[in-house]
């Protein structure tokens, strides 16, 4: 067993397994904002009520999870930075109050869910050439042919 930190288990005692934590917010199915605070560990997302409380309420695993970049929120009169966690049957937003909170937790649930972006590792350049139409058994297809 490994050591336990605030009810969270890390398997070699390791401080940089806690990868990172802080608040998050929800929109409730009442349209309530509710915050909490979470903790990242590996690919493991625990959620509590507040900073102080000693277990968590709950824990999202990422593993096989798709991160997507939303666009900003207004929320009462107040600017939200919006994150979907997307899942085989489920996505989950994320709001923080800050662009720079933001931009920390999209860095690392990305390096904790191993995401790469394929413009990350290649240069991508695609040059359109143009569109064909066909009709084959009185169907309408349209081809688009690119030159790479």
């Amino acid at each position: 067993m490994g050591i336990l930190k605030n009810d969270v288990e890390c398997d070699s005692g390791d401080e940089s397994e806690l990868r990172f934590e802080g608040d998050l917010y929800k929109i409730t199915e009442t349209k309530k904002l509710k915050k909490l605070w979470f903790k990242l560990v590996f690919r493991d997302l625990y959620y509590y009520k507040s900073k102080q409380e000693p277990s968590h309420k709950g824990m999202h695993n990422l593993s096989g999870v798709f991160l997507k970049e939303e666009a900003p929120l207004i929320y009462e009169g107040r600017t939200l930075y919006c994150f979907s966690v997307i899942y085989p049957k489920k996505a989950r937003n994320y709001y923080v109050e800050s662009e720079a909170e933001y931009k920390e937790w999209v860095r690392h649930i990305q390096k904790a869910t191993g995401y790469s972006n394929l413009t990350d590792i290649y240069e991508v350049k695609v040059k359109f050439i143009y569109l064909k139409m066909l009709r084959c058994n009185f169907q309408e297809y349209i081809l688009r042919i690119f030159k790479i």
